[in-house]
Parts: structure tokens; sequence; C-alpha cells
């Protein structure tokens, strides 16, 4: 499994198709951060908010590296379908986690927060970045061209995807507030992200199960894909 990570990590960074993607991720940091003092859970929740949009894009591009005759070859080289999508799917979380690593330090290392800051508050962070990072990677997959041959409808289908996901996070219809026991649950993140900086002085107990339903749901769905995936032939 290490060496099909590594082999999928060198296929994608010589495509450079991350470029676009992280560039735009960057260069958001700097702007958000550009006026100091800024509060700390209110600054994280956009950038995470942002991250969960940027993963979208990641993922589609992570899962697009290979042309369609290479990926066939290296399908069957594995001789395991299975293996080779959990891979990818790894490849994305771990980019995952460094991008929320630097979404949450960046911040930090400038001093560009008001002061409290404290142990609690960055561990928030990560975890309000983290767990909207995966949840994008796992709504994203769905549209891959795996499941969606055009590719324009892979890039409408989680555009509309992701931007529906915050629509309903934040909607105060009763119909949406309704239904949205089902849908993605990015909504928890804000929920939690939206307590006041100086209530913070302890990991609030709350989180855990918020952020943990968020990273469940996500991992569940990741599994959906995988058994999606793994019926249909090899095209």
């Amino acid at each position: 499994m290490k060496g099909l990570i590594l082999y999928h990590f060198s296929t994608y960074f010589r495509t450079y198709k991350y470029i676009p993607p992280f560039s735009v991720f960057i260069m958001m940091l700097v702007i958000n951060y550009t006026y100091v003092p800024n509060p700390i859970l209110d600054s994280y929740a956009y950038t995470s908010i942002l991250l969960f949009f940027i993963m979208g894009w990641f993922t589609i591009t992570i899962f697009h590296a290979e042309d369609e005759g290479q990926k066939n070859i290296t399908i069957m080289h594995l001789k395991n379908k299975k293996t080779y999508y959990i891979a990818l799917e790894l490849v994305c979380i771990l980019i995952s986690v460094v991008l929320s690593i630097l979404a949450v330090l960046y911040p930090v290392t400038f001093n560009a927060f008001s002061p409290g800051l404290n142990n609690a508050h960055i561990a928030m962070g990560f975890l309000a970045h983290f767990s909207l990072a995966i949840l994008s990677v796992a709504l994203s997959s769905f549209f891959t061209r795996d499941l969606v041959r055009s590719n324009a409808n892979t890039w409408w289908g989680v555009s509309s995807v992701l931007i529906g996901t915050l629509v309903i996070a934040v909607a105060k219809i009763e119909i949406l507030q309704f239904i949205s026991w089902i849908t993605p649950p990015l909504r928890y993140c804000l929920e939690i992200m939206s307590i006041d900086d100086n209530q913070i002085n302890v990991f609030p107990v709350q989180a855990y199960e918020k952020f943990g339903w968020i990273i469940l749901y996500s991992l569940f769905f990741l599994s959906i894909f995988i058994a999606f995936v793994q019926k249909r032939r090899v095209q």
C-alpha cells in the first residue's frame, strides 16, 4: 500500500494539477490574515470552509491524474481494484492533513490572532479544517470519472453538491432544517466554531461528538464509494 500511495503522489505531482488549488488556498489564507488581529474561531471557521471547497478541487484532480488507459493498466497490475481506490482516498486524506496543519499554523506563526490563543483553539481549528476536508473528499469522490463519465458533469456536480451542502448548513428555512439530519453535517462544524473565543479554555466535550460525527459520516461515504466502483467493470 505504501508503494501505491507513493506512486499516486508521484503521478499527481508530475501533472502539476495541484498548483492551481494550492495557489488559490495560499492566496486566500494570506488575504484573510492581511489585517490583524483576527478573531480565532471565526477565522478558522472561514478557512475551514475555504478548505472544504479546495479539497473538492484536489480530489477531482487526484482521481484524474492518470489517464483512463494508464489507470486500467495500474489496476490490472495490482489485481485489486479496491486497493487502488483506497490508496487514492488516502492520498486525498494525507493532503487534507497537510493543508489543515498549514491553515492552522499560518496565522499562529504570523501572530494574526487576538490575544488569548490557547491549545484548545488550535486543536479545534485543526479538527474543523480536517473534518470538512475529509467530508469534501467523500462527497467529491462520487463525481469523479469513475462514476460520472462527462468531465463537465464532474465539475458541475462537485460545485453543486459542495455549495448545496454549505447552503443547507446555514439556511434558516424550516424544510431544510427538517431534512438537515440526513444531509452532510457541515453545520456541526459551524455550530461548534461559533463559540466565543473567550469561552474556550479547554477543549469542549461537545466538539468530540460534532467533529467525530463529521469524520464518521465521511468515512462511511468513502466506503460506499469504494463499494460502487468495485462493482463497475474496468472501462
